[in-house]
């Protein structure tokens, strides 16, 4: 069997491999306007193309259609899907938060008192410094029972990352790690770039076929006379090609997310050396009722973004924009013992952690700067701290080669470090101006106190 990096390897090469076949999918579909274009330029001329007495076939017939005529409508049809796919990612410019409020998410407050919420919180935010990148804003679908969650945004400075509210009820909080590391691998990847253009390419396909639509309804009426015709069964044409391309651009968007969801199961597991996390929250999709489905209007244009399988398909298998879930589960957890691993699972004691509901006794929270300037000069948590600094042990150029990367220990040291925190302090940083003044503290406190902090 191969292993996780092998698989990781094996996934990114078979993607593109997939993207060009979309990009050719785009291609085919220009190249079938243009023979759509031709075949009504040659019935304007018909006299001029085959006198009486001889019958040229069809290839000869195209190649008598000047040059002119099929680069005005290869590039007439390229500006058309390009002008649509980039007027649909600009209304998703705004990067993650844009496609957010598409399908109706709430963001998540850093300073949230809800038990589930913070637990999510806590998981991204020991994720985000694993990784050393920016902490992304969290959203949570709350009409949504089915489990699952996506990343969205242009690059990791505009990222989110959103959950349903299945996911925050069903899931522990290993299976919720998992779940949040396999999107930190969408993030880290680059895949959310790769998603968004997806979703403009397909609604620039859609167009050609909307084009066709338009006319076919708008000759209608006269579609008897002889001029109408040819103009009604022009449009016919482009809609079926604008359908026939989309269905291989779904076709080639499923394999490709497939093959992207792979990668991003593998890497859940190295981020966090425990495949019973993901493994988990895959079985526990299995286990619901409402799976991993999403009801928002979206979930179509947005399948192939989800953790999960978010909808319905016909012709399962070709257009499943996620693998079954018992073969994710073998990729990752060759050994998983699903009786075994729910029994344990329903013996234990599903709570949350103390550490997300100390929420009792800091009514009256002390200024920013206050407690960032007090623990500053305390050194944060003494000795605690100290130790976590030594197991660091990188210098500043070191750390900064480490941004994008992870692994079991970095996360370990995430959780270790939030938890060394004092919660009023941890709070105050979760806000701009607490932050600021953190950096301010840092700068301004003695050199020894900061290093033991």
């Amino acid at each position: 069997m191969a292993s996780f990096f092998e698989n990781q390897q094996l996934a990114r090469r078979n993607t593109r491999v997939l993207v060009l076949l979309y990009a050719l999918a785009v291609v085919g579909v220009i190249i079938a306007v243009d023979v759509v274009l031709a075949a009504g330029y040659l019935y304007g001329f018909a006299d001029l193309y085959a006198p009486k007495g001889r019958s040229p076939g069809m290839f000869a017939l195209l190649r008598a259609v000047p040059a002119k005529i099929y680069v005005m409508g290869a590039l007439g049809t390229a500006m058309v899907i390009l002008a649509v796919s980039a007027w649909q990612m600009m209304q998703l410019a705004s990067g993650g938060k844009a496609v957010a409020d598409m399908v109706g998410a709430r963001r998540v407050p850093t300073d949230t008192r809800d038990p589930l919420e913070r637990r999510l919180v806590n998981v991204v935010e020991e994720m985000s410094i694993a990784s050393g990148v920016r902490v992304p804003a969290v959203y949570v679908m709350d009409g949504e029972p089915g489990i699952n969650a996506f990343a969205a945004g242009y690059d990791v400075s505009d990222s989110i990352v959103a959950v349903t509210r299945g996911t925050l009820e069903t899931l522990n909080r290993d299976e919720l790690q998992g779940v949040i590391a396999h999107e930190f691998s969408h993030i880290l990847n680059g895949d959310m770039r790769l998603n968004i253009r997806m979703i403009g390419v397909l609604a620039g396909i859609v167009f050609i076929g909307s084009i066709g639509e338009f006319i076919m309804r708008s000759q209608r009426g006269g579609r008897d006379s002889k001029g109408a015709a040819p103009i009604f069964l022009g449009g016919l044409a482009l809609l079926i090609i604008g359908y026939i391309g989309l269905f291989f651009a779904r076709l080639i968007k499923a394999a490709a997310s497939r093959q992207r969801e792979f990668l991003a199961d593998a890497s859940s597991v190295q981020f966090t050396r425990n495949p019973d996390g993901i493994a988990g929250a895959l079985d526990q999709i299995g286990a619901s009722a409402a799976g991993a489905l999403i009801a928002n209007r979206h979930a179509e244009d947005m399948s192939h973004m989800f953790f999960g399988q978010g909808i319905q398909v016909r012709l399962s298998g070709l257009f499943d924009t996620h693998p079954p879930i018992e073969e994710r589960i073998a990729r990752v957890h060759q050994r998983f013992d699903r009786s075994g691993y729910r029994k344990t699972r329903a013996a234990a004691v599903v709570a949350v952690d103390v550490e997300e509901t100390d929420l009792q006794g800091d009514e009256k929270r002390k200024t920013a700067a206050a407690a960032i300037l007090a623990a500053a000069s305390m050194g944060f948590a003494g000795r605690r701290n100290a130790d976590l600094s030594a197991q660091w042990g990188r210098s500043a150029g070191e750390s900064a080669k480490l941004v994008g990367s992870m692994d079991r220990a970095k996360v370990d040291y995430a959780a270790r470090l939030l938890g060394a925190l004092p919660p009023e302090l941890r709070d105050k940083l979760r806000q701009p101006d607490g932050a600021r003044a953190a950096l301010v503290a840092l700068l301004l406190a003695p050199k020894d106190d900061v290093m033991q902090g």
